[in-house]
Parts: C-alpha cells; structure tokens; sequence
C-alpha cells in the first residue's frame, strides 16, 4: 500500500503515450460538451443517435457492434435516450424476442443536426491499423487499463458526477 516515487524526469515514451491519450480524452470531452452537452445528452447518446440515423431498426446487440462497445452499455444509453423520447423500442415482427431501436422524429433532428461523432473517427483510425499492431496495442492498452467487473462502458456515457448535480450527465 506504498506509494511509487514517480521519477522527475520520466522516460520521453511515458509523456508520449500520456499526450497521446490526453488528445483522446480531449477530444472525446469537447465532442460531449460541445454537441451534446447543451442538448443534456453524452458523447455516447450522440453517437447511438447518429448509428440509429443511418441504420434503422437495429437491435442492441447489432447497435453494440455498429457502435463496438458492449451490450450492456449500449442498453443503458438506449434506455436513456427512448427516456428523453428520441428512440422507440419495438418488438420485431419476425422475431418477438428482438427488439429494434429506430429514431422518433425528435430523435433525426437531433441526429440530423449533429456533426461526426469523434467515435466513428477513432474507431476509423483503429481500423485502418495493421491488424498486428491493432492486436499490440489492444495488448499494451490492457496492461495499463483498470478492468471493470461487468463490460466497459461507452466513452463518456456516465461521467463522475463533479457539478453536484445528480442529472449533469445523464
């Protein structure tokens, strides 16, 4: 239960991951505050909203995977949103055990209104990686991550509440 001394001078590499995931974080912050903050919605929200308005009728394990995050943090942020009335959930027709996630009216203005949520380039960028060094870094991300009991969330769906103010990120 000691603590380590950080070294004064750390190793070039260590500033250089440090910066990088700031830029991340940073930019994953500024899209939540700036597009969907003022709306009362999270990063999260937004980019539901935006998969949903370009695919329908989604189920959540199918919206999990548009969105490459869990399903059970997918349903949360559902659930929230089909609260703030921009999705409905209907059971499928060929299939009453499915459930299918679509845009109300309110939900495509929201949408529609929007610009690319900094997911969809992150997960891009990702993408275009070799697949070697995707799977390195997926490795060395791991090592220094704090694991969760249940499925990671989405970023930044439910943030630490710092306002004082029980709804500020919901």
């Amino acid at each position: 239960m000691g603590s380590q001394i950080i070294s004064s001078n750390p190793d070039i590499d260590v500033r250089r991951v440090l910066d990088a995931l700031r830029w991340i974080v940073r930019d994953l912050r500024v899209a939540s505050a700036s597009h969907g903050l003022p709306l009362g919605l999270s990063a999260a929200q937004m980019f539901v909203l935006h998969v949903l308005q370009g695919e329908p009728g989604l189920s959540l394990g199918e919206l999990a995977d548009r969105t490459v995050t869990d399903q059970s943090s997918v349903s949360v942020v559902v659930r929230k949103l089909h609260e703030k009335r921009l999705v409905v959930k209907r059971t499928a027709k060929d299939d009453r055990r499915r459930i299918e996630v679509s845009l109300t009216p309110a939900g495509m203005r929201v949408a529609e209104g929007a610009p690319r949520p900094v997911q969809e380039a992150l997960i891009s960028r990702l993408s275009e990686m070799d697949p070697a060094e995707r799977r390195h870094l997926r490795q060395l991300l791991e090592r220094i991550a704090p694991v969760g009991a249940v499925g990671p969330p989405m970023f930044f769906d439910d943030l630490p509440n710092t306002t004082g103010s029980e709804k500020a990120h919901e």
